[in-house]
């Protein structure tokens, strides 16, 4: 517990100073850096899905809490209401709350013999689909650069894990690339729905 709440003030607290930096920004708005948080905290440090699911729900709820308590500071410095981001606290954090255990049981299985491989999968897939969701919404050439270096290391992560099994490691990363495109569908949809881009779709 405490590793994830530590992870948690951590990624948060960072979060709320670098929004608003050059790249960082990118960063810190992405969902996947968060799903890595959340996976990392029960990454050999929980001994079933029940306690990584708990792992990552609290990971990502302090996140958001140390997030939004930097941005609410420093809202308050700058003159402005500190309630501002209630609301968007209220959506992350609820959404923190269903991402989190998902990614804390992925996080999990990466210690497993048997799961790995779809934990692997599943962490490099949403790595490489989110930044192609992203690409025609966001046109920064920063937001570009750190999409590409997302989906550069999404890519490389199941050749990285499974390198001592070339076999394993090219069927995975031939997963990846199948379930890409449809994963990133969905995720434009999700964005869309939850007015954090503009409609309409763009990747149909």
């Amino acid at each position: 517990m405490r590793r994830a709440v530590v992870v948690g003030l951590v990624w948060g607290a960072f979060c709320g100073m670098a929004n608003g930096l050059p790249g960082a920004t990118t960063v810190v708005q992405m969902a996947v850096p968060w799903i890595w948080v959340a996976a990392f905290v029960s990454y050999r440090g929980a001994d079933s899905s029940r306690l990584a699911a708990v792992l990552g729900a609290i990971a990502l709820f302090v996140a958001n809490v140390a997030y939004f308590g930097v941005g609410s500071l420093a809202r308050s410095i700058s003159g402005l209401s500190p309630v501002g981001g209630i609301r968007f606290f209220a959506l992350w954090a609820a959404i923190g709350l269903v991402i989190g255990p998902i990614a804390g049981v992925v996080g999990w299985w990466l210690t497993s013999q048997r799961r790995s491989f779809t934990a692997v999968v599943m962490l490099a897939t949403v790595s490489v689909a989110e930044p192609l969701a992203l690409w025609t919404h966001i046109d920064h050439l920063d937001a570009h650069l750190v999409y590409i270096a997302v989906a550069a290391a999404g890519l490389a992560f199941p050749l990285a894990w499974f390198r001592r099994d070339r076999r394993k490691a090219l069927r995975a990363l031939a997963l990846v690339l199948i379930l890409t495109y449809p994963i990133a569908v969905a995720l434009e949809a999700t964005l869309i729905a939850l007015r954090q881009i503009s409609s309409p779709m763009r990747l149909i």
